[in-house]
């Protein structure tokens, strides 16, 4: 059997936006008797300043709120006001310029909005997994932790405790985080976010699973300092955060887990 297999990247910095290019592959498993046609693994990874249910991004009061009552969506409840997909990509189309200006104004308990979401551009379903990099040594390390009822950490946990994308063992609103992941000789915290059901053809991912990048309203000079002496953040005053979208076709795979064992054992 055929596997295809495919992933994107966007790299993102406070100040600038640079658009990694995609790559795919295949590998044989077997030899086939007939011909048949592949299927097509083809996603985009967006990003946008829209919180699919409401304004949830470090209290940004400049990012509006939805307008449309949530219907048929089966992550989302019924009733809840939330963005539609077409207003989420009209809005991703601009999301270079908002992250540019939102760059040149990030001071310590400031925070720009950050919401990635995966298209299934292809023929195929495709289960599909989103991996957000943070440099370590500019990286506090946000956990869900309660303070005054307000979540801290900078990803959308409501995206796991939808059910749409699985949390680490033992959470029910955390993602996996792999400490110091290296990346083109520099080191990140990783953390995954895997789609539980595969992604239909034409279907867009109904939760971004990450909110905001801030910065702690009590970090100051010494702390900065000591990520640009780590390398984290560029003299400038810019760090680059990576987003990846990973996706394998459905087919052939009793679940996202299995698919994506195989997917990394290719890689």
């Amino acid at each position: 059997m055929k596997k295809k297999v495919i992933s994107i990247a966007l790299i993102i910095a406070l100040i600038a936006v640079i658009a990694a290019g995609s790559f795919a592959y295949f590998t044989d498993k077997d030899k086939a008797t007939n011909t048949f046609t592949v299927g097509n693994v083809d996603i985009r990874l967006i990003e946008s300043t829209f919180h699919r249910e409401g304004n949830d991004n470090s209290g940004d009061k400049s990012i509006p709120d939805p307008t449309h009552i949530a219907d048929g969506m089966k992550y989302v409840a019924n009733g809840h006001k939330a963005f539609t997909d077409d207003e989420i990509q009209a809005d991703a189309e601009n999301y270079k310029t908002y992250l540019e200006n939102a760059g040149n104004l990030m001071t310590p308990g400031r925070a720009a909005a950050k919401c990635p979401y995966v298209i299934n551009d292809g023929k195929t379903a495709a289960y599909v997994r989103i991996r957000v990099l943070v440099p370590s040594a500019a990286n506090r390390d946000y956990v869900a932790v309660e303070n005054g009822g307000v979540i801290t950490n900078q990803w959308c946990s409501t995206s796991m405790l939808s059910g749409e994308f699985a949390p680490a063992a033992g959470s029910d609103r955390d993602p996996v985080i792999n400490k110091g992941v290296t990346y083109e000789g520099k080191t990140y915290d990783e953390y995954v976010f895997v789609r539980n059901e595969a992604l239909a053809p034409g279907a867009m991912t109904e939760w971004n699973v990450w909110n905001f990048i801030g910065i702690d309203a009590d970090a100051d000079n010494a702390d900065i300092q000591k990520a640009i002496d780590a390398g984290a953040i560029t003299k400038d005053g810019s760090f680059g955060v990576l987003v990846f979208a990973d996706a394998i076709q459905a087919e052939g795979f009793a679940n996202a887990t299995a698919a994506f064992a195989a997917f990394d054992a290719q890689k």
